[in-house]
């Protein structure tokens, strides 16, 4: 089993694409290369393949890269499942992980990420942690999204050191800011799904 991640960005034409598209491609080429593994498409729009395992934190990790950016906020649709068919480009590879990515995409409406699997159960209960998740992660700051960043991808940083990375001014306003985005809930969450797609996988 793997997964893919369809997305795009959320009302891309009002900030300029070279703000976001560098940070987007940055975020996605720290988990694979293109074409192979990922490519944008349309302007606005991507898709990447990547673990099972991996993917609702890849997911969370782009929001919150990309919201470190004012005014930027991403949609995604999460699908697992399998590859039938692999090419050179990700957009042009085939199997129940695509078609389940594409339906959990364009199941979207005021959600910003959705997951699909093919265990029916399991998805509608998890879908309702993922909308809990996200009232509070599409309500982050640019500056709370750089702090949730940095420890989601550093988790054994302390306050103290994310604090004189980020130039802040006290580990208070990085405690601060890691509560405002909810970074031990989300982090439980994260602990669950992962736990919970082995056992599936």
């Amino acid at each position: 089993m793997v997964a893919v991640i369809t997305g795009d960005i959320i009302e891309s034409r009002h900030t300029s694409i070279e703000i976001w598209l560098p940070k987007l491609k940055a975020i996605l080429n720290q988990y694979g290369t293109s074409p192979k593994d990922w490519e944008i498409f349309r302007g606005d729009s991507f898709q990447m393949i990547t673990t099972a395992e991996q993917a609702l934190y890849v997911s969370i990790i782009i929001k919150a890269e990309l919201k470190k950016i004012d005014n930027i906020n991403v949609r995604m649709g999460i699908g697992i499942g399998k590859i039938d068919f692999k090419t050179n480009k990700v957009t042009e590879s085939n199997g129940s992980a695509f078609v389940h990515s594409g339906s959990s995409f364009d199941g979207l409406k005021k959600q910003t990420l959705a997951i699909q699997t093919p265990w029916e159960e399991w998805n509608k209960t998890f879908l309702v942690m993922i909308d809990l998740a996200t009232l509070t992660i599409d309500k982050w700051s640019d500056k709370t999204a750089e702090v949730m960043a940095m420890k989601l991808q550093n988790p054994l940083m302390n306050q103290k050191e994310i604090a004189e990375i980020l130039n802040k001014k006290g580990q208070g306003n990085i405690s601060e800011a890691l509560k405002r985005g909810g970074y031990d809930e989300l982090n439980q969450l994260l602990n669950y799904y992962q736990e919970t797609i082995k056992k599936l996988c």
